[in-house]
């Protein structure tokens, strides 16, 4: 029995990576596309990419060492995640910051939620096609 072929222009059926690196995702989503021409046939979705494990990661470094690690948990508004950790470790260890340094450490966080907020306001019309 001859095998059949399929018509190159009518029945090719490929697949497509999309994502993590694709624009489209951030970086926190994967895509696999089955697509025969311009038509979505299959789409398995692999979540998991915003999850890097920072609970485990945490339980063996001190609290200096993990810092760092705060402000990859989210990549547009790193600073806001490293603000809290600070604020729960000097609570923690009794550690009293002067006014000035916690109005700096406002202002700062506020300006970064600011540019998070723009940066997501900007990819998602591009998204839409603006």
């Amino acid at each position: 029995m001859p095998k059949k072929f399929l018509d190159p222009v009518v029945d090719q059926i490929y697949t497509l990576n999309l994502g993590p690196q694709h624009p489209s995702t951030h970086g926190v989503l994967r895509v696999l596309l089955d697509l025969d021409g311009e038509f979505i046939v299959r789409a398995d979705p692999v979540i998991g990419y915003g999850h890097r494990g920072h609970e485990k990661m945490g339980e063996n470094r001190l609290y200096k060492q993990f810092l760092p690690n705060t402000s990859r948990m989210d990549y547009l508004s790193g600073l806001l995640y490293n603000h809290g950790f600070v604020l729960a470790v000097e609570k923690l260890a009794g550690i009293e910051v002067p006014p000035r340094a916690q109005y700096i450490r406002v202002i700062c966080s506020e300006l970064n939620r600011i540019s998070s907020h723009l940066l997501w306001f900007g990819t998602y019309v591009m998204d839409l096609g603006g």
